[in-house]
């Protein structure tokens, strides 16, 4: 039986805890976005799409390289 070490159990560990926090972050950012476009203001719906499009995209993105290591 081989065992894995230990400092690559602690990195997995890391990177999996760092890959949940950014998912919570990402949903964090999609409910003040839709949160800001259901108070029907015309910049309200401007930050919702930054928001949406340039952070939680962002976020998103950053998910997807991660799991890929």
């Amino acid at each position: 039986m081989t065992r894995i070490p230990a400092a690559r159990v602690e990195t997995r560990s890391a990177l999996e805890e760092a890959l949940a926090r950014l998912a919570e972050l990402r949903s964090m950012v999609v409910v003040a976005a839709a949160a800001l476009r259901q108070q029907n203001s015309d910049l309200d719906a401007d930050i919702a799409r930054v928001l949406r499009r340039s952070v939680a995209g962002g976020i998103a993105e950053q998910i997807e390289r991660l799991r890929r290591l």
